[in-house]
């Protein structure tokens, strides 16, 4: 089977119509970025051979376009000579066309002829599989080995039937173990789980037994009222009794009175303890009122002797708030001469700045000369050197192209080492100079021959080694045409040898460096951004200068002009401006400390006179409200009211004493409460219980009247019956469930028996690719098709090998799938998305040529974003063309 067209329309990311062009034998390798569409292109070729076009399943709902539209996919092969097209169409305007050469099939009839030629089994809804599924394999599955399901399976038994036809002898064998099948089927599901009669008579069974257990139950229940209809009858004889309930009122209402008593004597304390409460008030207030009448008295003595010693110091304040005035008026006299003197040294010192400043700019104009001047040499340097770099031809890129040059040498010449043979000489230490290769003496360690040698052994005899000749002319001319085109690169540029040009390239870095340097210079010095702008960053420099020194010249005549000072230097006029500064501040500081000291004097005798206002107003405010309470109750009258509290208190601590002694002899009103209450809710309690026992007995005797009406003993004896013949033929169908087991397990084991020895061929089919992989390997394979192991020099399980490894073994045993599929005449092909990324380069170049051998059998195809990895194959370039319109063929 050969693909030749695959096009793709509202899949996903493709919204518009795509052709996979460049399709056909051999290896196939679409190379394009990420998120180019590769993914999706193998989504879609799954979809046309494994999903039904009718499907609404998750699968399909995946291939839908992002933008909307119907998915729609069509795949031309061939097959047997024949040209074949394959068209689905999801969604809205579903449709399915399947064209075998000149027949054609539409609808469910393409689905069944479809899946009859791939040899697939419907697996869920709308989705088949079978061995196609282990053959087109999506980006992350190289990893694993393939799961095969029943279809899978089955393909691979017959192609090894094929392999080995009359030596199995199991087609009769199959017959039975699935008549078997069939027959255990009606009695249990292919997880183990019970159906059809068995189950059916399980759950009956089940529901015989509840039955029983409920007439049981009711039986036991009826019995239990009959007793608790008996004691119901005690319990309510002795709860009516009317001399009981005659005692528990009396006992009741004798603690009612014995609570009235208390809570009348409660009563009476709480009077007292208020009566009590305010005679302390009185008491509290009698003090309070002769404690701050005197303290009012207390206070009129202080603030009188007060206000005598404020009057002496406020004639103390008045004089040296004079004496502060006058000293105020002499700092600032002091301050005035000061700051005149202060004023002619800043100008002296002004007339030295000057001509400081005048010798510094000449200073400022020699420094420009002289970068003026470096920079000009600067520049004559980098205008010779980039001469020189002009007429040099050996640069960067052209050694590129020789170091690109050279590596297609390298490269030829380590594939004629990969073809030479690999000879090995372990030679004992007295054989040394006996052994002879090609006329020298014969080294130890692997040899690569690629040429024919001859081995000479003293006393032996003459061998003659003639490595293998596949390619190796080919291989010749390769490399011979790379030296070609390495000798014709180096007279393109007048050189006779590699180190030469290498020589002549170093020439010009120097020469590089050389105009680097003087660029960086001229760039520093003249502060431009590059060197295209330094020719014109020179003339203005120039330019500059010259007005620099007009500007100075010009400023040197003002400055002799206008400067009518004494000569001084800048240090002595600076120390005369210091001391003269000095001595302004000093006056300055003095007058503040003036100004200071006459506004604190001011300050305090404004604070003794506010002082002496305020004891004053404070001295008459007290004066006032003695008098005022004087006046309101005269001393007399409150000792009078001081007397008649002490009285009440007393009176009211008597009567509480007295009710304290009538308590000590009565029970706490708490416990006459609880006593009270727990009567009540005893003879609630029995109330109630008459109550709901009635309830209970009158329930009671109507269950026993209904179970009498009913025949419970003969219900529960129909019901025993009833179960015990279910009971049986549950047990006659679990022997027979037992049985077919037995029997399936036994044609399971031989069946198994029988595929262990036809399982040799598959692993033969897939022995020689894997020994190319890792020499002298052997594989383990056990009867569900997975390779589980490898011996290489001790045994290892799969499972422990490297994921490069892993997935290298999967690739391997995929192919050996589609080799079995293309020897029995089936279609066979094997699709690959991103996989070998993670082999080194030796097994890469030695899978490529597994990969290589196995195409010129069957069609591989390659999806990879690594272009640059898989150029060694060699096969066809696929590419993802735009089309205007879906077009099948006429």
């Amino acid at each position: 089977m050969i693909l030749t067209d695959i096009q793709i329309e509202a899949i996903r990311r493709f919204t518009s119509p795509i052709r996979v062009e460049g399709l056909g034998p051999g290896l196939n390798i679409l190379a394009a970025p990420n998120e180019a569409g590769k993914s999706t292109v193998l989504m879609a070729l799954r979809a046309a051979l494994t999903l039904r076009y009718s499907s609404k399943a998750q699968p399909v709902k995946e291939l839908f376009p992002y933008g909307g539209g119907s998915p729609h996919v069509g795949v031309a092969f061939e097959w047997n000579g024949r040209s074949c097209w394959l068209e689905k169409k999801f969604g809205n305007g579903k449709l399915a066309r399947l064209d075998l050469g000149p027949e054609r099939f539409d609808g469910d009839e393409a689905e069944e002829q479809l899946q009859a030629l791939f040899e697939l089994e419907k697996v869920g809804k709308g989705e088949a599989a079978g061995l196609w599924n282990a053959l087109l394999v999506a980006q992350g599955e190289s990893f694993a080995q393939p799961p095969l399901l029943g279809s899978g399976r089955t393909s691979l038994q017959s192609c090894l039937q094929q392999t080995i036809q009359g030596v199995t002898g199991t087609a009769e064998a199959s017959a039975m173990l699935a008549l078997v099948r069939k027959q255990l089927a009606q009695h249990q599901t292919a997880t183990g789980r019970i159906t059809g009669r068995l189950r059916q008579v399980q759950e009956e069974s089940e529901a015989a037994r509840e039955q029983v257990a409920r007439l049981h139950a009711r039986k036991d229940a009826l019995a239990e009222d009959i007793r608790a209809l008996e004691q119901i009858r005690r319990v309510l004889l002795e709860s009516e009794s009317p001399e009981r309930r005659r005692q528990a009122e009396q006992e009741l209402t004798g603690l009612r009175q014995t609570r009235d008593q208390l809570l009348g004597l409660a009563a009476e304390e709480q009077v007292a303890q208020a009566l009590l409460r305010e005679a302390d008030l009185k008491l509290q207030a009698v003090q309070a009122d002769r404690e701050r009448r005197q303290a009012h008295r207390g206070e009129i003595t202080r603030l009188e002797q007060a206000l005598a010693h404020v009057q002496v110091e406020q004639a103390e304040l008045t004089r040296l708030a004079q004496v502060a005035d006058q000293r105020l008026v002499e700092a600032q006299a002091r301050l005035a001469a000061a700051t005149n003197q202060h004023k002619l040294a800043r100008a002296v010192m002004a007339g030295a700045m000057r001509r400081a400043t005048l010798a510094r700019s000449q200073q400022a104009l020699e420094h420009e000369r002289t970068v003026f001047a470096r920079a000009q040499t600067a520049w004559a340097r980098l205008e010779k050197a980039q001469a020189a770099l002009r007429v040099m031809r050996v640069d960067a890129a052209f050694m590129r192209r020789v170091a690109k040059a050279m590596q297609a040498v390298q490269q030829a010449e380590a594939r004629m080492q990969a073809q030479a043979t690999r000879f090995m000489a372990a030679l004992q230490p007295d054989a040394a100079g006996t052994v002879w290769l090609n006329g020298q003496p014969c080294p130890t360690g692997p040899q690569l021959l690629t040429n024919m040698a001859e081995l000479v052994v003293d006393g032996v005899g003459r061998f003659t080694i003639t490595p293998a000749t596949e390619q190796r002319e080919a291989l010749q001319t390769a490399l011979a045409q790379a030296q070609a085109a390495l000798d014709a690169l180096l007279q393109e540029a007048g050189c006779q040898s590699v180190e030469q040009a290498e020589s002549l390239h170093d020439a010009r870095k120097q020469a590089e460096r050389e105009v680097a340097e003087a660029s960086a210079v001229c760039v520093t010095l003249l502060s431009v951004p590059d060197v295209s702008a330094v020719a014109d960053a020179l003339a203005m420099q120039r330019q500059k200068l010259n007005e620099q020194e007009a500007l100075f010249a010009q400023e040197q005549a003002e400055a002799q002009e206008e400067d009518a000072c004494p000569p001084m230097d800048v240090e002595q006029a600076t120390r005369l401006e210091q001391d003269a500064g000095e001595a302004a501040d000093a006056a300055r500081q003095e007058e503040q400390d003036a100004l200071s000291q006459r506004h604190a004097a001011h300050t305090r005798l404004e604070q003794a006179l506010a002082q002496a206002g305020q004891q004053h107003a404070d001295l008459q405010r007290y004066q006032r409200e003695l008098a005022a309470w004087l006046e309101h109750e005269p001393e007399p009258e409150l000792a009078a009211r001081a007397t008649r509290s002490v009285q009440e208190k007393q009176q009211a601590q008597d009567e509480l004493a007295r009710i304290a002694q009538t308590k000590q002899n009565q029970a706490p009103l708490a416990v006459v409460e609880q006593g009270i209450a727990r009567r009540e809710q005893d003879m609630d309690r029995m109330r109630e219980q008459a109550k709901s026992l009635s309830m209970d007995k009158r329930e009671r005797e109507t269950r026993i009247r209904q179970a009498e009406g009913e025949g419970l003993d003969e219900q529960l004896a129909n019901a025993e019956r009833h179960a015990e013949q279910l009971a049986g033929e549950q047990a006659a169908c679990e022997r027979e469930r037992a049985a077919l087991a037995l029997l399936e397990g036994t044609l399971l084991k031989a069946e198994t028996t029988q595929t262990e020895r036809y399982l040799a061929p598959l692993v033969q089919a897939m022995q020689p690719a894997f020994s190319a992989l890792f020499h002298g390997v052997t594989l383990e394979m056990d009867t569900q098709f997975t390779l589980t192991g490898l011996t290489r020099q001790r045994a290892e399980e799969v499972k422990d090998l490297s994921d490069g490894t892993r997935e290298q073994i999967a690739v391997l045993v995929r192919l050996g799938f589609a080799e079995l599929l293309h020897k029995r005449g089936a279609p066979a092909i094997l699709v690959l998305d991103d996989a070998l990324t993670f082999s080194d380069s030796q097994r890469l170049e030695t899978l490529f040529d597994v990969l290589a051998e196995a195409a010129t059998r069957l069609q591989i195809v390659l999806l990879t974003c690594h272009a640059e990895q898989f150029a060694p194959l060699r096969g066809r370039l696929l590419s993802l063309r735009p089309m205007e319109q879906f077009t099948p063929p006429r």
